[in-house]
């Protein structure tokens, strides 16, 4: 009696075949050694449109609508039904022993399987295999390892949840928005406005900041850098207010600004050029920034768009390779940046591999010595642990240029976690020029001196980039974000500049020179990938505490497996374009967001329902209490609807998505 083996994709069932044994291959299976190994191609079957449901649900009037099923009938998808056809075959074959559900683990891949199964009307009991590398020892541990299918029936619901709330949130919304604002008046063709739980609050986020900079009116300010001494010795000032800059809050960038007027600018250049200055006072500070810790998916995502533009999408798709074709590196999908302890006490076969790539580079004890609670928490580790990468040999894979990035990203980021911290030390000078008529003026500079290159040594060097996308050496730092790759990195010190060997309180130096610079205020960044992303794992809030943001990743948009195509949605459909690294809000995006009702756009609403997802996950809340609210809120948006005044919003340049 043969065991039916259901894998997500044809490459992962390969992986699976060779481990058990199975070595036949006929177009929808791999058979041998008693195992059937099938697979999918992705979904392979979805929830009914409302026309299969109900021939009443096909037109697209407002008396039909809101759509609420009181069944969910499920259809194969028809680009796929005849590879659907030869799987359910499978899977209903009378002599079958079992079925084991191999897709992907984690909620999208458990919602794969289940329809699958439902729709054949296969019988035979399941049990899962939760695999994080698709090693062949993975691959055998896994299945020495089967647990029974009913174990994840609550992560099954969640998937339901998810998958029926997408359904009703977008047909239902969709046609409403499309029937009152899709078409102008007079015209008999209807344009589909798309409406969705997760890609509209995302686009309004986009949106906001899009009006912000529209909205920004450059204020002009001047500001005044003082030279004292001269030749090796000499070192730079920018004046300030103390009053303005003092207290805590104090910035001294702002205390620096002078007005648009150059007046008062040109007075102090006049008044301090050729004078003595003393220095009032000369302060050290150490700053420690520990290794960063290992990457979910996200985090993956951001850096390598900070280093080199690759978008979100592009980073999932290396990422993608280098697991389930390459085996070089773990399940990619995770939203965990620690290890179990089980995983640490196999991390030495893993360095082994990847240390001679780095040399030098490498901290003594790596692979030996135990890391710590930041990379080790068993009660931290979600479904899956960080991305790290296997023990497998790179030598001679065929890695295009993303996923040799990729690669190389994951392996440093393991290997840091070995090293010490990246230590330095800001110093910070206050010079004081006296004039006539008792008049003081303070010169602030600062200068920064790395006492220890610790995990630094192993950082990448990539192709940075300002967020239109020409190149740059600054670096900015969004909210929320935290060294070394945790958000974006850390800027420099402003206006951080080399100070002499020898600086001393009490030391005379003379103003040998004195520049007045014309500036401007500048307009917010538009959204990068990086800092979308992160705007997302936080439903829209701007968090300056690292722990504050980890606490809200359960309420973020949309999930780490999904966010990346939610974005790549958005611009198919016109709503969104990138620009080098910049996303840009296009005016009928900007025209649909205006539309939508409150409820419709809120990041915060939306993140509140991923929690109870997450929660459903791990057996807390049910199915139908979470599809009580959808519905209720279903009801409410589409009577708002209804009552607002007809409109139009104008077509994209590109072709719209699709008709009704």
């Amino acid at each position: 009696m043969p065991v039916v083996v259901v894998a997500e994709k044809p490459s992962v069932a390969r992986d699976l075949a060779a481990v058990l044994g199975a070595n036949r291959r006929t177009p929808s299976s791999i058979t041998g050694n008693g195992y059937v190994v099938t697979w999918a191609v992705g979904h392979l079957v979805t929830i009914s449109e409302p026309g299969q449901m109900n021939p009443d649900w096909k037109a697209w009037r407002f008396d039909r609508i809101p759509i609420l099923p009181r069944e969910w009938p499920l259809v194969p998808i028809p680009q796929t039904k005849d590879h659907f056809d030869q799987v359910v075959r499978i899977l209903t074959a009378p002599d079958v022993e079992r079925v084991v559900c191999a897709t992907d683990a984690g909620r999208e891949g458990e919602l794969i399987f289940r329809y699958i199964y439902r729709l054949s009307g296969a019988t035979a009991p399941v049990q899962r295999l939760w695999v994080s590398s698709l090693t062949p020892e993975a691959i055998r541990e896994a299945f020495q390892d089967l647990r029974p299918g009913t174990d994840y029936d609550a992560l099954g619901h969640a998937a339901e949840a998810r998958a029926r709330a997408d359904w009703l949130v977008g047909m239902n919304l969709s046609r409403a928005y499309s029937l009152r604002f899709g078409r102008k008046p007079g015209e008999d063709q209807r344009r589909l406005l798309s409406v969705g739980r997760v890609q509209t609050p995302t686009l309004a986020m986009i949106v906001e900041r899009e009006k912000a900079i529209q909205a920004f009116v450059p204020e002009t300010y001047h500001e005044v850098l003082a030279t004292f001494g001269e030749g090796d010795r000499a070192y730079q000032g920018l004046w300030f207010d103390p009053a303005r800059a003092g207290g805590e809050g104090g910035d001294v960038r702002l205390a620096a600004r002078l007005p648009a007027d150059p007046a008062r600018a040109q007075e102090i250049r006049d008044r301090v050029i050729g004078r003595p200055s003393e220095v009032m006072s000369l302060s050290g500070q150490d700053r420690s920034q520990p290794p960063p810790q290992f990457y979910d998916l996200a985090e993956l995502q951001r850096h390598a768009n900070r280093l080199y533009g690759l978008t979100a999408n592009e980073t999932l798709a290396a990422a993608q390779a280098l697991y389930e074709r390459h085996k070089l590196i773990t399940y990619p999908r995770t939203d965990s940046r620690h290890v179990s302890r089980t995983v640490a006490e196999r991390l030495k076969a893993v360095t082994d591999r990847i240390v001679p790539r780095y040399g030098n580079s490498v901290a003594p004890g790596t692979g030996f010595r135990p890391l710590g609670s930041r990379f080790v928490d068993d009660a931290k580790v979600t479904d899956h642990h960080a991305i790290l990468p296997t023990a497998t040999d790179p030598e001679g894979k065929d890695l295009s240029e993303n996923e040799a990035r990729i690669y190389d990203l994951v392996c440093r980021r393991l290997l840091m976690a070995w090293h010490a911290d990246y230590r330095t030390r800001v110093t910070t000078v206050v010079t004081a020029v006296d004039s006539e008529g008792g008049v003081r003026d303070h010169f602030r500079s600062t200068g920064t001196l790395v006492t220890q290159a610790g995990w630094k040594v192993l950082e990448p060097q990539g192709t940075r980039g300002d967020p239109e996308g020409k190149k740059t050496r600054g670096r900015k730092k969004s909210s929320g974000a935290g060294p070394g790759g945790d958000g974006e990195e850390a800027p420099e010190e402003d206006g951080s500049r080399k100070l002499p060997d020898g600086l001393a309180e009490g030391q005379r130096w003379t103003v040998t020179a004195c520049e007045i610079q014309r500036k401007e205020t500048s307009p917010p960044k538009r959204f990068t990938d990086a800092t979308l992303l992160t705007a997302m794992e936080t439903a829209g809030r701007v968090l300056e505490d690292r722990e504050l943001e980890e606490a809200m990743k359960e309420r973020g948009l949309g999930t780490p497996a999904t966010r990346a195509a939610i974005l790549e949605t958005l611009i198919q459909r016109g709503y969104v374009d990138r620009k080098g690294k910049a996303l840009r809000a296009t005016d009928e995006g900007i025209a649909l967001i205006d539309v939508v009702h409150d409820k419709v756009k809120s990041p915060a609403m939306t993140g509140e329902w991923e929690l109870r997802l997450k929660r459903m996950e791990r057996g807390d809340g049910s199915l139908e209490a979470f599809m009580a609210e959808i519905e209720a809120y279903v009801v409410e948006v589409v009577n708002l609807v209804k009552g607002m005044r007809p409109g139009v919003v104008p077509p994209p340049d590109a072709p719209p998505a699709g008709k009704p």
